[in-house]
C-alpha cells in the first residue's frame, strides 16, 4: 500500500522564512519567547472568524465545541497523552495557575520550585502561598550543569519531610536546558512528593513530552512556541485520579460534569486558536515533518552553541555535545559586559509598583538598535547570559553575525 505523499517541502532557511512576516533586516533569534505565528495560519484565522461571524451561536458554541474537542484530541496524540484527560488553557502560566489552585495543599506544606523556573510561575507560587498558608522554597542548582546526576541530587537534597509538591520545568525557559524529568519525577515519588511538569517550552522540541515522564499529577505546555500556533494556546494533561480535581482558572456553566466539559468551555471567548491547533501541528510537514525538524534544529542549535562559546571565550553551562538542549541555548556573555566585569549594571530588583514598566537591558537593546537582533538578555546569579533560539527559518549564518554583534558592544 502506497504511502500518502506529504505536502511539498521547503527548504529550511531562507526559504523557509519567506512563509512568515518577519521583518526583512531582523534576524529573529528569539522564537522561544512568543513564537511567530506563519502567514499561510494566519489567513486560516482570518478566513474562520468570519466563518464564524456567519452565525456566531453556531459558530462559537455548537460547531465550535465540536471542533474543539476534536482540535484536543489531535493535540493529545502529538503530545502523547490522553485525549480525554487533555484539555486547552491560554497559555502553560495558566495551566499552572489551575494546577496550583485545585492541588490538595494544607498549611505548611513546601512547594518547591527550581532557581532557573519561569518567573511568573514563581510569581504564581507565592500568591498560592498568600492564599493557601503553603511554604514555597527555591531549589539551588549550581552551574554548570555536566549531567542528569547533578538535577537529580539538587533536588532530592532540597526535599524534606514537610514537601508535598514539586513544580518542575521540562526544559528551563532562563537557561534552556532539557531535564532528565522521568528521572526526577520518581525520585520525589519515592519521598511522598508529588509533582506538576512546566513543560512550556517542550510541544515540537521534544517528541510525545507527555508520554515518558513519570507519573506528574499534570503537565502543562504551550503551542505558541515551537508548533507556531496562534498565541493563547496551550495545553492541560491530567492523571486519571486527578482528572475530576484540577479545575480550569475561568469556571463556567460544566462544573463536576467531567474534565473536558469544564475544559472546552470556559465561558464565552474566540475559539479559533484552539480549533487551528492542529492545523498548525500539521504545518510542519512541509519541512520533511517534526522528526526531521528536531533533527535539523537540535543540529544547528548546538553547533552555534559550540560557536559561540568559543567567540564569547565563556564557560558553557552545560556540556557542549549539546546532550542539555533543544531548539535554545543559554550561554554567558564575555566578561567585558558583566556588571564585575565593567559592563552595565544589572536593572534593580527592588518590586515596582503603578503602571507596568517594559525595562530593556542595555546589551540587549543596543543588538536590536544597532545590529537588528532581537534576542533575550537573561539574568543568573548576578550575571548576564544571552539565550537564542533556532527554527526552521534561521540559519548558521544569523549566530555568526550575533558573535560580531557582541564582539562590538
Amino acid at each position: 500500500m502506497s504511502q500518502v505523499p506529504r505536502a511539498t517541502e521547503v527548504g529550511f532557511g531562507v526559504e523557509a522564512r519567506s512563509l512568515w512576516d518577519l521583518a526583512p533586516d531582523l534576524s529573529f533569534l528569539n522564537h522561544g519567547s512568543f513564537g511567530a505565528v506563519p502567514r499561510e495560519l494566519q489567513e486560516r484565522a482570518t478566513e474562520a472568524r468570519r466563518a464564524i461571524e456567519r452565525n456566531p451561536v453556531e459558530g462559537v458554541w455548537r460547531d465550535g465545541v465540536l471542533a474543539i474537542r476534536s482540535s484536543a484530541r489531535a493535540v493529545a496524540e502529538f503530545l502523547g497523552a490522553d485525549g480525554d484527560r487533555t484539555g486547552f488553557v491560554s497559555n502553560a502560566t495558566s495551566g499552572i495557575n489551575a494546577m496550583l489552585q485545585s492541588v490538595p495543599l494544607e498549611p505548611g506544606d513546601e512547594v518547591l520550585h527550581l532557581d532557573q523556573g519561569y518567573n511568573a510561575v514563581w510569581q504564581t507560587i507565592l500568591m498560592t502561598a498568600r492564599r493557601r498558608g503553603i511554604v514555597p522554597r527555591k531549589i539551588e542548582i549550581p552551574l554548570p550543569i555536566d549531567g542528569p546526576a547533578d538535577w537529580i541530587d539538587a533536588v532530592e537534597r532540597t526535599i524534606t519531610p514537610r514537601t508535598r509538591l514539586l513544580v518542575l520545568d521540562q526544559i528551563t525557559s532562563p537557561t534552556a536546558l532539557v531535564l532528565p524529568i522521568r528521572e526526577i519525577v520518581e525520585m520525589a515519588k519515592s519521598h511522598g512528593v508529588e509533582t506538576i511538569v512546566d513543560g512550556a517550552h517542550a510541544p515540537g522540541m521534544l517528541d510525545r513530552p507527555v508520554a515518558d515522564i513519570g507519573d506528574p499529577v499534570a503537565w502543562t505546555g504551550n503551542l505558541h512556541k515551537w508548533p507556531c500556533a496562534l498565541r493563547g494556546t496551550a495545553v492541560l494533561v491530567v492523571r486519571s485520579d486527578f482528572e475530576d480535581r484540577i479545575k480550569p482558572t475561568v469556571i463556567s456553566h460544566h462544573l463536576d460534569q467531567a474534565f473536558t466539559a469544564e475544559f472546552d468551555w470556559q465561558g464565552t471567548f474566540d475559539p479559533v486558536p484552539w480549533i487551528l491547533a492542529k492545523d498548525a501541528i500539521g504545518f510542519m510537514d512541509r519541512f520533511g515533518g517534526w522528526a526531521e525538524v528536531r533533527r535539523r534544529n537540535r543540529e544547528l542549535t548546538i553547533t552555534a552553541h559550540a560557536m559561540l562559546v568559543e567567540r564569547f571565550g565563556v564557560e558553557p553551562i552545560s556540556p557542549v555535545d549539546g546532550s542539555s538542549l533543544g531548539f535554545i541555548a543559554t550561554l554567558p556573555l564575555p566578561e567585558r559586559l558583566q556588571p564585575d566585569g565593567g559592563g552595565p549594571p544589572l536593572p534593580s530588583a527592588e518590586p515596582k509598583t503603578g503602571p507596568l514598566e517594559i525595562a530593556v537591558d542595555p546589551v540587549q537593546e543596543r543588538l536590536l538598535e544597532d545590529h537588528r537582533i532581537e534576542i533575550p538578555v537573561m539574568y543568573h546569579g548576578g550575571r548576564r547570559f544571552v539565550r537564542f533560539s533556532v527554527h526552521v527559518y534561521n540559519e548558521f549564518d544569523e549566530y555568526e553575525r550575533l558573535a560580531d554583534a557582541i564582539d562590538s558592544c
